[in-house]
């Protein structure tokens, strides 16, 4: 831990904000901000611990979830508060902190998964040493997705026992086909500009139309709803250089690799997903699935669809599943494997 400030959470328990050690993918030593809630400071022993991945907020840092006031999502993670968990929620690497936000980098988001349960560890008496499960929507089922994929390696130390990922963003190539000239393209100037800032190699203002150059400024003053508003109405086609980013080697070897079907699964994982998501195609979730369970030594995986609900009804109407399989994984019980 470098800071840390205590917030009211009301009669739900103790809340702080906090700013903690993390390390970059280039190995480089940076600070990241986070929340972590809990029932309260006088743990007997050590409590499970969700590490709850934001959904996609913008890439400036007034974007950071532990910056909104009122906090966001409070109700949704009552539930596990009340079980007796702690619960940590990452900002990332670039959001409410130095550097532009590392915004679908899997490497990234992982080391903030990781990196705040660490730190969470260090604040007296919440007891966040127990079984750990990582849960995201959107954005935030990507970056556990990668946290799953890449736990072995990153953090051995912390007893991972659950990966649960709400509608992840994967197949690459097909999203850019899906949200390009529609109500969600700014997504894909966000990454564009995030790559451009993670990698050294890559340089998204080449390939952006010089009329639309100063227009990437507005990425760092507005969140999602600002992006939109700028970029979702410039015609794809105009809007850079070249037809496809992905013909682009180096740009095409990093969008693959941080794609979610390129590693085998390393704890039990489920994804859920609404049918009718109009950002993140459920077919995306199909197909990830049968990729995820073609490798031969991939944990348990199961995929659980929420027929008629879209990117964000879907929410609502698996929390209690998740919750339900989320106690499951605490307590030991043998996961369900689709893939079998």
């Amino acid at each position: 831990l470098i800071e840390i400030e205590e917030i009211d959470v009301g009669e739900m328990g103790v809340g702080f904000r906090v700013i903690y050690e993390s390390e970059s993918i280039l190995g480089e030593p940076i600070e990241v901000s986070g929340l972590v809630v809990a029932p309260d400071l006088d743990a007997s022993e050590p409590r499970p611990v969700l590490s709850l991945t934001h959904g996609t907020a913008g890439l400036a840092d007034q974007c950071a979830p532990s910056r909104q006031e009122p906090l966001a999502d409070l109700e949704l993670i009552r539930p596990f508060i009340q079980a007796g968990w702690v619960v940590v929620a990452s900002d990332f690497e670039g959001m409410g902190s130095d550097g532009i936000h590392h915004y679908l980098v899997g490497e990234s988001e992982a080391r903030g998964v990781f990196d705040i349960v660490r730190a969470a560890k260090n604040i007296d008496g919440i007891g966040a040493g127990g079984p750990l499960v990582v849960f995201g929507h959107s954005q935030g089922g990507h970056a556990a997705l990668h946290a799953g994929q890449r736990w072995l390696q990153l953090a051995p130390e912390l007893n991972l026992v659950g990966i649960a990922a709400s509608a992840p963003p994967s197949q690459f190539p097909l999203l850019n086909l899906f949200l390009r000239s529609g109500a969600f393209q700014g997504y894909l100037v966000m990454v564009g500009a995030s790559y451009s800032s993670a990698y050294p190699e890559l340089d998204y203002e080449t390939l952006v139309n010089p009329e639309y150059l100063p227009l990437l400024d507005e990425l760092e003053k507005g969140c999602t709803g600002h992006i939109f508003d700028v970029f979702n109405p410039i015609p794809f086609e105009d809007l850079l250089t070249v037809d496809d980013i992905f013909s682009i080697p180096e740009w095409n070897a990093r969008l693959i690799e941080n794609d979610t079907n390129q590693r085998r699964l390393q704890v039990p994982t489920i994804i859920l997903h609404g049918t009718d998501d109009e950002q993140v195609p459920f077919l995306a979730s199909q197909l990830l699935f049968d990729q995820l369970c073609a490798f031969s030594d991939s944990a348990p995986i199961e995929l659980k669809e929420y027929p008629g609900t879209n990117h964000t009804t879907s929410v609502t109407a698996y929390w209690g599943d998740l919750m339900n399989w989320s106690e499951e994984r605490i307590s030991g019980a043998p996961a369900n494997d689709q893939c079998n």
